[in-house]
């Protein structure tokens, strides 16, 4: 845990170093060779134990168990993805974690026949048997989630909620009821520590735990900027299904949906289509195998400590820092998880558009962006996130970006 939580150690190098080194305590006692044997401007600070302790003590005064990779309880689905959480607390029927998942989403200014879709398609796929994750926002995941709650678990469904805060962090505010409820009919998790209040950086990590931990991925209503179009990618890259439920294209609410549609997504009008995908899905065995182990024999091995060795291991701290996309003044989320305005002082307004005028409309590759943008990794990855939900830029697959055409 100590590992997982110091600095710049994201999913990916967590992963890496588990891999080489075979335990958490090799892994620290390694750091100082990788960081002085390879060259990278990533700095690593060693989470300090004494902060893991209180972070474990929180966690258990809110009744929440930490799931770590390598446990027999870790989601298979979720540890076959490349920026699986090394870890995450989890409150309430841990066993839904190992169930055959859906993930719903959509907007959080949904119609009122939006929602009612939502609650009939969770209704219908708990009765199944399937468990329903979302993420607990206003609209379409909070339908979501309630109807699930309602339904039959006697036949082995469920829901999960997914947050973007402290698993312990109710957002919104007006959901307390519903978190409750989560917490002892369903299941709520998060990778954050206990008591972290939600920033808007956090969201599309936990987008990535929603896609993850299901066979596919539902958007019912998004708008062309919605962080639901980010779980749908998140989906598509991992290979997960997409459905998307299609709307009138006066309704800016059916942009998103219908835009997956065109790009390919599964066009959904009931839950039989989803449970005849999710059903073929299943068949696909290697989606249930457990994937997460790790060398332990490297833990009595001799280390190589020369630079071709920590290659990988060095660049991983690089990608995490796109994944992690974390700002130096985290921006507290007062009424959305996303918002339209930006509070930027005009040095970074500045250095959004410098970035912006890299981009052509022929897609470019996110690392050669760092470089000749001259800018941190993680500074790159929260102003693209800022462009993607602007509808400035899109993303492609092989971790590509480029303008929209306009």
């Amino acid at each position: 845990m100590r590992l997982a939580r110091s600095t710049n150690v994201g999913p990916v190098t967590f992963r890496k170093l588990l891999e080489r080194f075979g335990s958490g305590r090799n892994a620290i006692d390694a750091l100082p060779d990788v960081i002085a044997q390879a060259k990278t401007t990533r700095k690593i600070k060693i989470a300090n134990r004494d902060e893991t302790v209180t972070e474990i003590e929180a966690a258990k005064a809110s009744r929440a168990r930490p799931i770590i990779f390598g446990d027999p309880e870790y989601p298979p689905l979720l540890a076959r993805i490349d920026d699986a959480p090394p870890y995450f607390y989890a409150i309430g029927r841990i066993e839904l974690l190992g169930k055959s998942a859906i993930g719903i989403v959509g907007a959080r200014n949904a119609s009122a026949t939006g929602c009612g879709f939502a609650r009939k398609i969770s209704h219908q796929l708990v009765n199944a048997g399937y468990v329903v994750v979302s993420g607990m926002a206003r609209g379409i995941d909070g339908a979501a989630h309630a109807a699930a709650l309602q339904s039959n678990h006697n036949a082995g469904g469920g829901t999960i909620a997914v947050l973007g805060g402290g698993v312990d962090v109710v957002y919104p505010r007006e959901h307390q009821d519903l978190y409750l409820q989560l917490c002892e009919q369903g299941c709520v998790v998060s990778e954050m520590p206990p008591g972290l209040q939600p920033q808007a950086r956090h969201f599309p990590r936990r987008n990535r735990i929603i896609s993850g931990l299901s066979l596919g991925t539902v958007v019912i209503e998004a708008g062309r900027n919605s962080g639901s179009l980010i779980t749908a990618r998140f989906a598509a890259e991992q290979g997960r299904d997409v459905f998307a439920v299609p709307g009138s294209p006066t309704d800016p609410r059916a942009a998103g949906p219908n835009s997956l549609i065109r790009d390919g997504a599964i066009l959904c009008d009931s839950a039989d289509v989803i449970l005849d995908a999710l059903r073929t899905a299943e068949q696909n065995s290697h989606l249930f195998e457990q994937n997460h182990t790790f060398n332990t024999a490297a833990r009595d091995a001799r280390p190589d400590t020369s630079a071709e060795a920590y290659h990988e291991i060095t660049a991983s701290l690089e990608q995490d820092a796109i994944i992690l996309g974390e700002k130096k003044t985290p921006q507290s989320i007062e009424l959305e998880e996303f918002s339209d305005e930006t509070d930027a002082n005009e040095d970074s307004v500045k250095e959004m558009e410098k970035l912006f005028d890299l981009l052509s409309a022929s897609p470019l590759l996110i690392d050669e962006l760092i470089r000749t943008s001259d800018l941190p990794a993680e500074q790159v990855s929260t102003i693209l996130i800022e462009l993607e939900l602007a509808g400035r830029v899109e993303r492609h697959p092989g971790n590509r970006v480029s303008r929209i055409a306009k």
